[in-house]
């Protein structure tokens, strides 16, 4: 009797085994692909940020969802999850924003910030940082839905891309008014009755007017001398302070010259600033102009962006 099996038999079963794993492979929905390769887009982007100059760099990928967190990248899919972590440098994930976007697929820092760079009031880079820093706190750690690409840019941004134009302040202190000695009716205009300082500059300036001198008329009773001051702070960035001279007894005026101090308060924005002057007369007008450079100096402490040994501001954008 012949036991063994017919040699074809041997290919049908191995044959009918290998469907029947592949079918129970779809019926329970066991992957057979591999996850989205995070190593890989951690790579490229370390690819972009590792660079010496501005750069870019791009990479395909199948992942459904993309999170960025710091210095990790996590991948997922269908398929399943990989995670990367970076060897440097922190990643900015910056869907959503569309000047960042615009800018990491290749736009230019002065194209895409042309208005503020036009405006003699306002940083670009002061702007730029703002935009970074909102989508810092945005998107790190979120998961992000991706799109099929990945596109990493270094940005890099001159620090003199524009500068702020100084702010411009001026004053004047005048006598505005005269009087005679009290008893002297023949004599007029030769004495100081009122000094007025004025203002024209910038809103919210603290201001301290100060005049000292001597009475009219050394020989009358009372004090010869006199000290005179008051203060303001000027909410719309222009106004007044008058100083009268009036003796507490017989109401003299000053003998000229009088002597003036202002002091212009600093608050943290604007400096501490002294306008003095020794020998105001009865005609007298002087005046002042003062002019306040801005700078803008990136807080190192808190920001993404970091600041090269060339002198260039830059960070790594990515849009997943």
């Amino acid at each position: 009797m012949d036991f063994e099996a017919p040699v074809d038999a041997w290919y049908v079963f191995l044959a009918t085994a290998i469907i029947s794993v592949a079918l129970a492979g779809l019926v329970l929905g066991v992957s057979t692909a591999p996850p989205p390769d995070a190593q890989q887009a951690a790579n490229t982007i370390e690819g972009a940020t590792g660079s010496e100059y501005a750069s870019s760099a791009t990479y395909g990928h199948d992942a459904d969802v993309v999170t960025i967190d710091h210095t990790t990248i996590t991948m997922e899919s269908d398929h399943g999850t990989s995670h990367a972590s970076f060897s440097y440098g922190v990643v900015v994930p910056v869907n959503g924003n569309e000047r960042l976007e615009n800018l990491t697929y290749g736009t230019s820092f002065e194209d895409e910030y042309a208005d503020e760079i036009a405006d003699p009031d306002t940083h670009a880079l002061e702007t730029f940082e703002n935009d970074v820093e909102d989508a810092f706190a945005d998107n790190t750690g979120r998961e992000i839905l991706a799109e099929g690409e990945l596109t990493a840019r270094k940005v890099a941004v001159d620090t003199g891309v524009d500068e702020l134009e100084p702010l411009t302040e001026s004053a004047e202190v005048e006598v505005t008014e005269t009087d005679s000695l009290p008893g002297e009716p023949r004599i007029t205009g030769d004495n100081i009755r009122e000094v007025e300082f004025r203002y024209d500059g910038l809103e919210d300036r603290e201001v301290e007017f100060h005049i000292e001198g001597d009475y009219a008329g050394s020989g009358l009773p009372g004090s010869s001398d006199f000290d005179e001051s008051d203060s303001k702070t000027f909410g719309d960035g222009s106004g007044e302070i008058p100083l009268e001279v009036r003796s507490g007894t017989i109401h003299r005026p000053a003998s000229e010259p009088v002597e003036f101090t202002v002091e212009f308060e600093g608050d943290g924005e604007l400096p501490a600033e002294t306008w003095e002057y020794d020998d105001l007369e009865l005609e007298g007008h002087e005046h002042w102009d003062n002019e306040i450079e801005r700078e803008f100096d990136l807080d190192h402490d808190d920001s993404v962006i970091e600041r090269s040994d060339g002198g260039n501001y830059h960070v790594t954008l990515v849009i997943v």
